[in-house]
């Protein structure tokens, strides 16, 4: 152990920090962003579009700083939020705290550029992963990191993740939007399940496959297409589309997805397609990331690369 690590106490060596400091509890960096945002806006709604989170998350986030340091640093009325004395005095701080973690952050990714991806784990398996030799020579030197989700919500709490990949409507004013592609669904089957459906109809006797609760993709498609007879919320319900599609090659029921999401299966014969329509169910698949790292030369490289290799 060096001389510097022994010194906990005041008198501690110059550069080091004392580390009997470090048992105490400090406040989490979520609850200090939700803090500046709510003072900028004066708003918990706006403050949350802002942060991509939910106005309760924000909500949560300001109480939980107010509980730790045991005061009200806002004055909430008609007109919105305004900061307490006790809030003003907090403000520079937390400035000072978050523009210097910031400008750390930005020198270590120009020492050490990594652009980290948060991708839906059937989407990463199925699409991504395939491409990624592909991804990664659009960027070069920046390594790209993935991680996967069964959570399509568009949450940068986290503060290493650089962009989210998400399946939804488009409805996010505060990011930055780059639509990859529109979701069609049909249904997916195994070969021999597939030679016993004779008919859209015959789905009434077969069990149904659902890659989430409230049975929506399969409620499009058959109504798109009038089947009748058939209901949509009837069969197994899996957490993520792989487990669905999965469980359709083993031959367990009739799975609803994308082709692009299931081309391997499809391929391969595992899967087979029983019924030639393709239903749009108004959802698509779009990337985003904040507004400020939009303008980063690895997000453009990674954005083209997207776009360059949809439909391949």
């Amino acid at each position: 152990m060096d001389e510097q690590s022994k010194n906990t106490d005041p008198g501690h060596a110059a550069g080091t920090y004392p580390l009997s400091r470090l048992t105490r509890t400090l406040p989490s960096l979520t609850t200090l962003q939700a803090f500046m945002a709510a003072a900028h806006y004066g708003s918990i709604s706006k403050a949350a579009t802002h942060l991509c989170r939910t106005q309760g998350a924000v909500s949560r986030q300001i109480q939980q700083l107010e509980g730790h340091y045991q005061c009200c640093l806002f004055t909430r009325g008609a007109a919105g939020l305004a900061l307490t004395s006790q809030g003003h005095a907090l403000q520079p701080v937390v400035t000072q705290v978050l523009d210097l973690l910031v400008r750390q952050e930005e020198l270590l990714r120009r020492a050490a550029p990594v652009l980290t991806l948060r991708v839906p784990s059937t989407f990463a398996i199925a699409w991504l992963l395939p491409r990624l030799d592909l991804i990664q020579a659009a960027l070069g030197s920046t390594e790209l990191r993935i991680i996967t989700s069964a959570d399509d919500t568009p949450d940068f709490g986290a503060p290493d993740i650089d962009a989210i990949i998400v399946r939804g409507t488009g409805n996010w004013p505060a990011l930055e939007s780059t639509h990859l592609f529109r979701e069609t669904l049909t249904p997916m089957c195994t070969p021999a399940l597939a030679a016993r459906l004779g008919s859209r109809g015959e789905l009434g006797a077969a069990r149904l496959l659902h890659p989430g609760p409230g049975g929506a993709e399969w409620r499009s498609w058959l109504e798109r297409l009038g089947v009748n007879g058939v209901e949509p919320r009837r069969g197994l319900v899996f957490d993520t589309q792989d487990l669905m599609l999965s469980a359709a090659a083993q031959g367990h029921g009739v799975a609803i997805a994308d082709p692009r999401l299931a081309a391997e299966r499809l391929a391969n014969g595992t899967l087979t397609m029983p019924f030639s329509e393709q239903v749009d169910n108004g959802a698509s698949y779009f990337l985003l990331c904040p507004p400020r790292r939009a303008q980063n030369p690895d997000m453009h490289a990674l954005t083209a690369a997207l776009l360059a290799l949809i439909g391949n």
